[in-house]
């Protein structure tokens, strides 16, 4: 029935999505490459990434002690460089342009899979993050997280909520911009969810731009949160869309309530889902994929880094 041609039609969308890849769903190869990759993740933070992490929070105890560019900065390598060498997927982020240069404001994106902690990084801009707050009890890279003076929320906890509210309040004001998922938790099917309407109340309160951050394709690439409680990889050849759209200015608020706000925000990115313009491509080695360019129209400058 519908049903039956809705999966259909899904599995056709995700083989056009995927590309070539040695990595094949369920292999040997792709099990054991998934554990590797976590290993190395596991085993630079402990070498590299949380010990760099503790001199730069030393250096900012002296300097820059508010938004901790520095700190940042670190960690945006630290997480995007194991985006970009991910051997299971390439990534295509498009809209930089979009980005607010001049002031801070509120990203809001959708929310597929664990992959998607890395792939914000690819934003290549200064922000904090809202996150629940048993992540920052993460060994190491949840320790970074106080480093960087990101934002706790305990769910369904009004006080932490008042807190966190508070306290992005205070980072607007310095000049750092926040990260929301407004879904709340992550799509188990990678349709879009209704909006939880905080980020919205604060962009009003803060009088701060909205700018909606559209991302897909990380749903079908990993196993973890759907009945598995090992992040293994299906198979490689995925393609991960980040599309930035063109921000939502406070003057065009009106007299909007925040859920309201939060709805429109979100009928336009299920609008956008699935489109991007092609503007940065990134991915792992060639010779673990058949093609970088494959499937990017004619004449667009792609980028490889």
């Amino acid at each position: 029935g519908n049903s039956a041609m809705a999966s259909a039609s899904s599995e056709a969308t995700m083989a056009v999505a995927r590309l070539p890849s040695i990595f094949q769903k369920g292999s040997l190869l792709t099990t054991s490459a998934s554990l590797v990759y976590w290993s190395y993740i596991g085993i630079h933070s402990l070498v590299v990434g949380f010990p760099v992490a503790c001199i730069i929070r030393f250096i900012h105890l002296f300097y820059d002690r508010e938004k901790r560019v520095l700190q940042h900065k670190w960690t945006s390598w630290w997480a995007w460089h194991y985006h970009h060498w991910n051997p299971f997927f390439q990534t295509i982020v498009s809209g930089y342009e979009n980005r607010p240069v001049d002031r801070a404001c509120v990203y809001v994106c959708n929310h597929q899979s664990t992959t998607d902690i890395t792939l914000i990084y690819g934003l290549k801009t200064h922000f904090k993050w809202v996150s629940k707050a048993s992540n920052f009890h993460i060994p190491l890279i949840g320790w970074n997280m106080f480093f960087n003076d990101y934002v706790p929320i305990k769910r369904g906890d009004k006080n932490s909520a008042m807190r966190m509210f508070n306290e992005c309040l205070r980072h607007l004001k310095a000049g750092s911009s926040i990260v929301f998922f407004p879904e709340g938790s992550r799509s188990p099917d990678g349709e879009i969810k209704d909006f939880k309407h905080g980020a919205f109340t604060l962009a009003m309160t803060a009088n701060v731009p909205v700018v909606p951050v559209v991302q897909d394709g990380s749903s079908a690439a990993l196993t973890a949160g759907k009945g598995s409680m090992i992040a293994i990889y299906n198979g490689g050849g995925w393609r991960i869309n980040m599309n930035i759209l063109p921000a939502i200015p406070p003057e065009s608020f009106g007299t909007d309530s925040a859920e309201a706000l939060a709805a429109r925000v979100r009928g336009i990115m299920v609008e956008e889902s699935g489109v991007s313009s092609f503007s940065l491509t990134c991915g792992p080695p060639v010779f673990l994929r058949a093609s970088m360019n494959s499937g990017v129209p004619e004449g667009v400058n792609v980028l490889e880094y």
